[in-house]
């Protein structure tokens, strides 16, 4: 009888590694399931329940399986074929998920069954051949009945060790930091990239099987940095979806932070908060059109990307719909932008009715913009805060102290943005207490009650700032003309700080001064 690779040393090495990986997988997968029955089923225990049983009981049924299936062909390409099998379901997930969850939500109103059932259409069949691995693997490395509790051991061991770090990885670093779409890909490559290896394996000799042993976890590291295939930022057919319901509200979203109501008119979709029996417009988007910005001022906080040398990073603060780092992103495909939003219903209204997506180099964060900077050393060469709850930014965005924390997050040349409301003691105070961080303070007024307000610590003069903004237009093809709107500069700030004081952490009466007119207000 020939022997069965897997009993030489180097063998064993890949399998152990590779069982490593499978659990990693699974778990990982498992955590992401969470993203993609989220938006239908909600994150409550009913959605938990179903990944977490259909995960054991796809589990259940592939041991079983790999059991039977390792007693009949004890090979390590038929052990490789099951690992690609699953793989590839998980690789090609992404083109089909939602099409697949929305007829699920369609055809079932029960909430419970709802998510169980597409639990198991998302999980069971890729997590039912990966689970195959485990008494595969120990059919492959038994050499004898006296080491059977020491190799299956080893490999449930192993095999649990990769899903804690599957579990930790994803929920810890890989959500956090990429999209569901990224992750799922590189989950799939993985699994690819190991199945083949295992499929080689009875073709290598005793010599390369070390080589290739060694190598295993820096190709597969490689492999899953790698996604497919590129990010439009938008949901596409999320969009067309939406523009073929009724004009008028879609939904109201109560959340901890706000409460929050998105309307249809034609082909715009609006995301507006109420407070205090007042509606406050925060985010309108083209359906039709993902780099159209209806609203003036969001042209405007395009104007900055002119003010570093070189932009590669941009941080915002506040979302509504994501037109902006949108608009950026789509633009500028070699920029990292990451957004900062404290309240996550935001965020989720803005996948589910602004079709925003995530990618490797554009994120959204839920967080406290301040909290964000304190707990985040990360530097940046541009950040853009529009953050607003109802018609004011809160006070501890508006202050001296977190102006300075905002410029210690700055690369050298760096610079910030705000969207400052005109026309009361509060503008005059703000623009007061930014000029007193920063040496430059420049303002964009949008026409329509919002003043983009630009500070730096560079040195630049009106010369280069154009011949900024000439080279930009002409490399990026801005839909919205960087020459045309710095045309509207205003440098002379100080007619605009007459009235205004200091704002900081210990002083800073924002709801009076927004009630109070500023030097320009006309009565």
């Amino acid at each position: 009888m020939s022997e069965i690779p897997g009993r030489t040393a180097a063998a064993a090495v890949i399998i152990y590694v590779v069982a490593f990986v499978v659990g990693a997988i699974v778990m990982s997968f498992e955590m992401l399931g969470s993203r993609y029955l989220n938006p239908y089923f909600g994150s409550g225990i009913y959605t938990w329940a179903s990944l977490i049983s259909t995960v054991l009981l796809s589990l259940t049924v592939g041991y079983f399986i790999g059991g039977w299936l390792a007693d009949r062909t004890p090979s390590p390409r038929v052990l490789g074929i099951t690992v690609l099998i699953g793989s590839l379901y998980i690789l090609v997930l992404p083109a089909f998920s939602q099409p697949m969850l929305e007829v699920v939500l369609n055809a079932i109103d029960d909430i419970k069954i709802g998510s169980l059932v597409s639990a198991i259409t998302i999980l069971f069949f890729p997590v039912t051949f990966l689970g195959m691995y485990s008494p595969f693997a120990i059919r492959l490395l038994l050499k004898s009945p006296a080491s059977s509790g020491m190799v299956s051991g080893t490999v449930y061991g192993v095999s649990t060790a990769g899903s804690i770090i599957g579990t930790l990885g994803t929920t810890f670093y890989l959500i956090p930091t990429m999209g569901s779409r990224a992750i799922t890909l590189s989950l799939g490559t993985a699994g690819i990239v190991a199945a083949l290896l295992l499929i080689m394996l009875p073709a290598l000799t005793r010599q390369n099987r070390n080589a290739v042993a060694l190598s295993l976890l820096a190709l597969l590291a490689a492999f899953a940095g790698n996604e497919a295939q590129a990010d439009t930022l938008v949901n596409e057919k999320l969009r067309s979806e939406l523009l073929k319901k009724p004009d008028g509200q879609l939904t109201r979203i109560e959340t901890e932070y706000n409460d929050i109501f998105i309307h249809k008119r034609r082909n715009e979709i609006t995301m507006s908060f109420q407070l205090k029996g007042w509606n406050y417009t925060e985010s309108v988007t083209n359906l039709r059109d993902p780099d159209d910005l209806p609203v003036a001022y969001t042209q405007f906080m395009t104007v900055p990307v002119i003010y570093p040398a070189e932009p590669k990073s941009i941080l915002m603060i506040g979302l509504g719909g994501g037109s902006i780092s949108t608009y950026l992103g789509r633009a500028m495909p070699s920029v990292q932008i990451d957004t900062v939003e404290i309240d996550p219903g935001v965020i989720t209204a803005a996948r589910n009715y602004f079709g925003i997506t995530d990618s490797d180099r554009v994120k959204y964060f839920d967080a406290d913009g301040r909290v964000y900077l304190n707990r985040n050393k990360k530097t940046y060469d541009l950040i853009l805060v529009d953050a607003f709850h109802g018609g004011f930014v809160p006070f501890h965005l508006l202050t001296k102290e977190f102006y300075q924390l905002l410029k210690n997050r700055l690369n050298p040349g760096g610079a910030a943005a705000f969207n400052v409301h005109d026309g009361t003691k509060l503008y005059a105070s703000t623009v007061l207490t930014l000029g007193d961080v920063f040496k430059r303070v420049d303002l964009y007024p949008s026409g329509e009650g919002e003043v983009i307000t630009v500070v730096t610590d560079a040195e630049i003069s009106p010369e280069t700032l154009s011949q900024r903004a000439e080279a930009m237009q002409e490399q990026y093809k801005f839909r919205y003309s960087l020459p045309k709107m710095i045309g509207k500069r205003i440098a002379d700030v100080k007619s605009q700080t007459k009235r205004g004081e200091i704002i900081t952490d210990d002083f800073a009466p924002v709801d009076l001064y927004g009630a109070i007119g500023g030097p320009e207000k006309k009565k």
